[in-house]
């Protein structure tokens, strides 16, 4: 009998825990304001422990944040127990895709689960395209409580014909988003020539696009020069080749780019 009721209680403070960690984070900043006015946002990426031992720090001493417009917060890769209860700036959560980078090799049931629990704290989600049919849903549930949907595109191999480019923005705008974001490999100057292209396409949304590899750390300040609302560096450690470090890279589209 007392072990019964011992096992109770702690089934009650399990399922207290749970609560709060599910109700603490009702904080969000919407992104919306940001974007209307026009300039270049540098998104600081969190994915890696570097990035969760930086992220703790600053949450003490808002300085080391300087110059970072938002927070992405992947949950494919952080701890979910690490998650702060009060973001100092507006977050984009998204679980990655295994077939598009993600860490774990996550399920899409998982993935949708982690990104409905980030509706109350996220500002934005990121989706990826190819799951955006599957997740009409959870997109569905996005709109009506006013967050930011950008539905994402990556390409570690290559870098799609300019068609086609104009073909998948089209194509996340039929399936609701706010801004389509586009990740390429870079294999020469053509392929930059092609993303800068679509930066400058009357699209349906705005594009977020950015090349990786070698020419990768090149092709985001000129694509930041060319229109795309978002510029992405890393807080820990580089996700792909050619990312800047976030904390670098207001200094540098400031130096770069015309007021």
């Amino acid at each position: 009998m007392e072990i019964s009721c011992l096992r109770f209680m702690m089934g009650m403070k399990t399922a207290e825990s749970i609560e709060r960690v599910r109700t603490k984070r009702h904080h969000n900043q919407s992104l919306q304001p940001l974007l209307r006015a026009g300039n270049p946002l540098v998104v600081g990426t969190l994915h890696d422990p570097a990035g969760v031992k930086f992220f703790t720090k600053a949450l003490n001493r808002a300085s080391l944040l300087k110059g970072v417009d938002v927070l992405e917060v992947r949950l494919d890769s952080f701890p979910i127990d690490k998650l702060p209860g009060l973001w100092p700036l507006p977050v984009i959560a998204t679980a990655r895709h295994p077939g598009e980078g993600g860490a774990g090799n996550l399920s899409q049931s998982r993935r949708q689960t982690l990104l409905e629990g980030a509706l109350p704290w996220a500002s934005a989600l990121d989706i990826e395209l190819r799951s955006a049919r599957p997740f009409a849903p959870l997109i569905a549930l996005a709109h009506q409580q006013g967050r930011t949907l950008i539905l994402s595109h990556h390409d570690f191999e290559s870098t799609p014909t300019l068609p086609m480019l104009k073909k998948l923005a089209s194509k996340a705008a039929a399936h609701g988003a706010d801004l389509f974001k586009v990740a390429t490999m870079l294999r020469d100057r053509h392929d930059l020539q092609r993303l800068i292209d679509l930066q400058l396409s009357r699209t349906e949304i705005p594009v977020i696009a950015m090349g990786m590899g070698a020419a990768g750390r090149f092709s985001r300040i000129v694509l930041a020069g060319f229109g795309t609302p978002l510029c992405y560096g890393w807080l820990g450690s580089p996700q792909v080749p050619g990312q800047w470090p976030a904390l670098e890279l207001r200094g540098i589209l400031g130096e770069v780019l015309p007021t």
